[in-house]
């Protein structure tokens, strides 16, 4: 009797340790086929990148620029152009005509001192100098003109400025003239003070 108990406990060691070497290699084999899966997987994912990446169509990126040929910043191959992306200039000149060197003559002004709509000296003017016919932009050695650059930011489709200028006699502290001006992109803009136009400001500032 105890012979037989003692095989059967044998067998019974025997087939637990068969059953747990079994289990050992399942695991081991899963554990194979998890690692290999998983390898294959991320060499998928790397293979798609790869292929997305090559596939991609460089045409197809959109360019973002000044699509304005009149802005100072034109880029002839932007696509896409953000609101206030142009930058646009004008150039300024300011003189007497001859009305106004009277008025200034017959009032003891020597001189018009000019501001910009930023409260930025342009310069002054003496009664000395007048001009019959508007004169261009470029400076002249005389001191009969003022010259100045304006710039602003705008889009193709709302490219026009616009500022304010002031005249100041003898740059004293009110202003004979106040005028804002239109102004478009490249453009010689000429600004004339004369007698009509400061009568017609005083008057309007009553």
């Amino acid at each position: 009797m105890g012979l037989a108990l003692c095989n059967l406990n044998q067998n019974l060691l025997e087939e637990v340790s068969k059953y747990f070497r079994l289990i050992k290699h399942d695991i081991r084999i899963n554990l194979y086929l998890l690692l290999k899966f998983i390898v294959m997987k991320k060499t998928l994912l790397l293979l798609s990148l790869i292929l997305l990446l090559n596939s991609c169509d460089k045409s197809t990126v959109v360019i973002s620029g000044c699509t304005d040929d009149l802005a100072n910043n034109y880029n002839p191959n932007a696509e896409f152009e953000p609101n206030n992306e142009c930058e646009y200039s004008a150039n300024l000149v300011y003189f007497l005509d001859e009305s106004a060197s009277q008025y200034m003559i017959y009032w003891g002004i020597s001189n018009y001192a000019f501001y910009d709509s930023y409260n930025n000296f342009i310069g002054d003017i003496t009664n000395d100098f007048y001009w019959e016919t508007p004169p261009n932009c470029l400076p002249q050695s005389d001191g009969s003109t003022l010259t100045a650059k304006l710039y602003w930011n705008g889009n193709y489709d709302n490219k026009i400025g616009s500022f304010s200028w002031q005249a100041y006699p003898d740059d004293g502290p009110e202003a004979d003239y106040d005028y804002t001006e239109i102004v478009m992109p490249g453009e010689c803009l000429k600004l004339q003070l004369s007698k009509k136009k400061i009568k017609e400001y005083k008057e309007a500032s009553k």
